[in-house]
């Protein structure tokens, strides 16, 4: 397998305009009887992008296959793979997550890979259904998972015990994490984190609350609820009070805060926790998100997996093939035990020469790994990147004071509603 690195995008291409070439491409990718290598394309290199490369497994593919991995967003890498696709020079497979999977499924890009996980019985009956029922699209898969993440509460035991607190505690309640970040506020630095740098954790929230930001089935919108509206002030009063700081340019500038000692608390994907262990120098623990109060306890995943774009048969074959070495026992149990997400396969839990020591060595990972979980729903097609990008704004916006959350919560969803509407 060769590696080719690619420059991150410059400019974000409109993906409206993208869904409507991509429908219209009669190819979309490499015609048939193409024997050219294999492209297999990955955005977020910096997401566990060496462990891809490592257990990514091409010897068994009946063509060759080139990784190209590049440090973009996954929402850049969606936008590129798409306008490839819709000039006809698209790739054979994409890496998505949960905020771009449907994107593809609704241009018409991504090909069903029921048949492709059939040519693995053992694999097909040994993958945990409820995940992957959680990103069937009408019934149909059209993904190939690689790792599902929960969220997961992530914090410093050095900054819990400077601040009193009892690190063998976590909170288990938001009302205990708001107090928890005013003890570690008040030795000078920055507390906890409830929010996120897009609506992944807003939507674990608004399901504690019995709700739903979006749901598919009836393409109804949820966002201006009891929850909706609970979340949205626990990020203003937070703020307000200092014990939450407020950071623009979130991922980067929360991650750099919490890796060096500078926050402590962050409720972000579990995927992250071995990341975090490794830049910090604290103790760095890892446990359940809390519960708004009067909820149920929930977190919200988000899938990490590929499409395959490639209409031809023989080279969807290939890329099949190249793909599912990402599943198999010994990538499964490789996998989580770099990144404590949630185990693909149901034989290598208990198994003694898989996962069961990294969990006994690891008993945090347990609780994390046995929450109740819901996907992370997008909405559909193009409307998803507008609300998500509305979703950010408002959320800023209530984090500075400058809109009350009830504001937020009907203002959101009214645009959201109108976006749908509009479609």
């Amino acid at each position: 397998m060769s590696r080719k690195v690619i420059r991150p995008l410059a400019t974000t291409t409109v993906v409206a305009a993208l869904l409507v070439a991509t429908a219209c491409s009669s190819t979309g990718t490499s015609g048939s009887g193409d024997t050219g290598p294999i492209r297999i394309v990955s955005g977020q290199s910096g997401q566990n992008g060496e462990l891809l490369e490592s257990l990514l497994d091409t010897s068994g593919a009946a063509l060759p296959v080139t990784l190209e991995m590049s440090a973009d967003s996954d929402l850049a890498t969606a936008q590129k793979a798409l306008l490839d696709i819709s000039s006809g020079h698209g790739p054979d497979a994409v890496r998505v997550t949960g905020a771009t999977y449907r994107t593809f499924v609704e241009a018409g890009a991504a090909q069903p890979v029921d048949s492709c996980l059939d040519t693995d019985p053992a694999l097909r009956d040994d993958l945990d259904q409820d995940l992957l029922d959680g990103i069937r699209v009408d019934g149909e898969l059209y993904q190939i998972p690689w790792y599902v993440t929960p969220n997961a509460l992530f914090y410093n035991a050095k900054l819990f015990t400077a601040a009193g607190l009892d690190p063998n505690r976590p909170p288990t309640t938001m009302t205990e994490f708001h107090n928890a970040a005013r003890a570690i506020a008040a030795t000078g630095t920055g507390g906890g984190v409830a929010y996120f740098g897009n609506d992944y954790n807003f939507q674990t929230y608004v399901s504690q609350g019995g709700g739903q930001v979006y749901d598919p089935a009836g393409g109804t919108v949820g966002i201006d609820s009891d929850a909706g509206k609970a979340a949205f002030d626990l990020f203003a009063t937070m703020a307000a009070d200092g014990s939450s700081p407020v950071y623009t340019n979130f991922f980067q500038e929360a991650n750099d805060a919490f890796a060096g000692g500078r926050l402590g608390m962050y409720i972000s994907s579990a995927s992250g926790y071995p990341a975090y262990r490794a830049r910090s120098a604290g103790d760095i623990r890892i446990a359940p998100v809390p519960t708004i109060d009067g909820g149920r306890a929930v977190a919200t995943t988000s899938t990490n997996g590929f499409v395959i774009t490639t209409k031809d048969p023989e080279r969807q074959k290939a890329v099949c093939d190249a793909l599912l070495s990402l599943v198999t026992p010994e990538a499964v149990t490789e996998t989580v035990s770099a990144t404590a997400t949630l185990p693909l396969r149901m034989s290598v839990v208990d198994d003694p020469a898989r996962l069961r020591p990294v969990y006994e060595a690891n008993p945090s990972w347990v609780a994390v790994r046995d929450q109740p979980t819901v996907a992370w729903a997008a909405l559909p097609g193009e409307v998803n990147a507008e609300y998500s990008q509305a979703y950010v704004d408002t959320q800023l916006q209530v984090l500075r004071g400058d809109l009350a959350p009830a504001d937020a919560a009907a203002r959101l969803a009214d645009r959201a509603d109108q976006l749908l509407e509009d479609q």
